[in-house]
């Protein structure tokens, strides 16, 4: 099985997004979306420069409905994802805005509204994604039913067995990001238990956000961190990070014969800066076989300098190729 993963892409910086067929062309089973398939604060704002925090409600439907349709009518987004399963986690590009986290816009009032919309268009986006787009499968109106239900539920964790020894968790991690917690109590249980359920299996744990790095939106900044090592310490995982605009694998010794990996791509059609310096064009490539994994990384469609990685299924311990 082949899993391509990437994540950071934005219609707005780049009308031709050319990383989409380099993935097609590696006949992937699969692609995973790791967060910020569209940048909702990303300019051109709506209105001049206002930004979209300050937008009235309905005015924040359209702006956002138009991201999300934008994207999923990119020629070239759009053939892949027809073709291809693909699976959808958001960041906080997707979400609301920039690290709305650092003001806690989750628990205020003001943003509620902002919320329930940002939740049924990116739930949305899901269900297109899991019907291949098929014709009428994402609201084309503001006024669509479908997005706008008072009581729209956040994307939460879903999980999917892409095989008896290889589990995805798709993690939600920004609907209970509050102070030093990113998932939440009850995601954590889901998640644990589903990791009990195939304890000699493979886990990918889908994040938007990485293990370690000096970004400020890493686990290790949360008391998930610790929750995340002791599960790496019981069974095989193997995180799937973007937001950083760059490749990089990195492995954690936790002694004792126990790694945690983290294997991240990000910036499929963005800049280094969103909309400004150099451009991205990465994606990575998962391909499992009975005695390993194998990682390759890409950028402008070649090879990237991060190289390629084998993790044994056996010991979990990962080598430079």
């Amino acid at each position: 099985m082949k899993i391509a993963f990437t994540s950071c892409m934005s219609f707005t910086v780049f009308a031709q997004q050319p990383v989409w067929d380099q993935i097609a062309a590696q006949r992937p089973d699969r692609l995973l979306l790791l967060g910020d398939s569209i940048y909702i604060d990303g300019p051109p704002f709506p209105d001049g420069n206002i930004h979209p925090k300050k937008l009235a409600p309905v005015d924040f439907l359209q702006h956002v409905l138009e991201r999300w349709r934008t994207q999923l009518d990119q020629p070239q987004f759009r053939a892949l994802v027809k073709a291809v399963p693909t699976d959808a986690i958001w960041d906080d590009h997707d979400f609301l805005w920039d690290e709305s986290y650092g003001e806690r816009a989750i628990e205020k009032v003001v943003y509620r509204e902002n919320i329930r919309i940002s939740r049924a268009l990116f739930n949305a986006f899901c269900r297109t994604l899991d019907a291949r787009l098929a014709p009428g499968s994402f609201p084309s109106a503001y006024n669509d039913t479908r997005i706008n239900q008072p009581d729209e539920p956040p994307p939460g964790y879903r999980h999917k067995a892409l095989a008896p020894d290889l589990h995805l968790h798709l993690t939600d991690g920004r609907s209970w990001r509050i102070g030093r917690d990113l998932l939440g109590a009850a995601q954590r249980t889901q998640i644990e238990a589903r990791l009990a359920s195939a304890p000699t299996a493979v886990h990918l744990i889908a994040s938007g956000s990485v293990v370690q790095a000096d970004d400020d939106a890493r686990w290790a900044e949360f008391d998930d961190h610790a929750w995340l090592l002791a599960l790496a310490r019981r069974h095989k995982i193997l995180v799937l990070s973007g937001d950083i605009h760059a490749n990089r694998f990195k492995s954690t010794n936790l002694g004792d014969g126990h790694w945690l990996h983290d294997a991240t791509s990000s910036g499929a059609a963005v800049c280094k800066l969103v909309g400004v310096g150099s451009k991205c064009q990465n994606y990575g490539l998962l391909s499992t076989a009975p005695a390993t994994l194998r990682l390759d990384f890409f950028s402008h469609g070649t090879p990237d300098s991060v190289g390629s990685w084998a993790i044994d299924r056996n010991t979990w311990k990962a080598t430079s190729i």
